[in-house]
This record gives C-alpha cells, structure tokens and sequence, in this order.
C-alpha cells in the first residue's frame, strides 16, 4: 500500500484549459478545433492590456486544422481573441504556412520550421501535437465505428504496435488485433 501523502492547502494561481473537438465536415473533410484559455488567480496589470481581473483571459485562442483522410492539412484557422500584447495577433496568418504538411511521425519540426519562431506563438504551436492526436482520433475512432472493427493492416500494425503501453509487443491489444505475432514467437 502506498504511503499517504497529506493535503496541504494549495493557491490557484495560473489555470490553463485545453479543449479539443473533433468533426467530420459535410464536404467529407476533417476540422480539429482546440481552445487554449488561459486565466489567473490574482488580478494582474500588463501595459497593452491594463487590468486584467481573477479569472479574466490571459490568453483565449483557437487553432482548427482542416484535413483530408491522409492527415494533409487543407486549411488552417488561427484566432487569438485574448493576448497579452497587441502584436501577438499577428501571428495568426502564419499558421496558414501549415496547409500542405501532411500529420506524421515528425511532422512537428517541419510545423515549427513552416510557422517560424519570432512569427508564430508558442501557445499555438503548443497546440498542435494534441491537435495531431485528436485528428488521428477523431477519423481512426470514426472509421473504427463505421467498419464495426479495427484495422488489422500491416501498415497499421506498423504504426501502432510500440506506440504505447496498450498497443505495446504482448498486450492484450496486440494479442487480440494481431494474433499471428504471438505464433511467429513459438
């Protein structure tokens, strides 16, 4: 059993919300939006913005990913309503350097390279390995429903086998979608 750790008494001070949909468009593309909000728990004074009340926006932005069933972004959408600074919205436009980049194994350093640093924003750019995440969720989790199964292709084996603790060599995920690799090793 584990030792207790006690309760100490904690002070909100910084509140980062991450939120995350995914949809399936009429046109039969993918959209990905997420939210970052970001709040305090003290009231704060910045010199472009004046005060900003406990629980007043520090940072409230929206990034959407468009993209087609190969994970190739078609569109990008940037939003920054709430910022800290006044320049931090020009930003936004950049994000469009994105569209052509296909989602994949590495694709982040290309992201950071097509955005630029000094042009983009950290909080954005933060957004998109979840954003990666919830597209590969939102269309493999769509296809799964539909096929009323999953894909037991190599090439999704490839991709998914040693990804993580569930989808690790001897899991029961790998025993169930690809029993023959439990016969290759007897």
């Amino acid at each position: 059993m584990s030792e207790q750790i006690p309760m100490l008494k904690r002070t909100p001070l910084h509140h980062r919300k991450i939120d995350v949909q995914g949809y399936l468009r009429d046109d039969g593309l993918w959209e990905i939006e997420g939210i970052l909000a970001d709040t305090k728990g003290y009231d704060i004074h910045l010199f472009d913005r004046g005060q900003i009340p406990v629980g007043g926006y520090l940072h409230y932005m929206t990034l959407t990913l468009i993209v087609d069933e190969g994970l190739v972004i078609k569109d990008v959408r940037a939003r920054m309503d709430w910022t800290p600074h006044q320049d931090c919205p020009g930003a936004e436009p950049q994000y469009r350097a994105l569209i052509g980049l296909r989602i994949k194994s590495g694709w982040m350093d290309e992201a950071k390279r097509a955005i630029g640093r000094a042009t983009g924003c950290t909080h954005l750019t933060e957004l998109l390995p979840v954003l990666a995440t919830a597209a590969i969720q939102t269309i493999r989790g769509y296809r799964l429903r539909e096929s009323k199964g999953y894909d037991r292709s190599e090439s999704e084996r490839g991709r998914m086998l040693n990804s993580c603790q569930g989808f690790s060599e001897g899991s029961r995920a790998q025993q169930h979608l690809w029993p023959e690799l439990n016969q290759a090793e007897r």
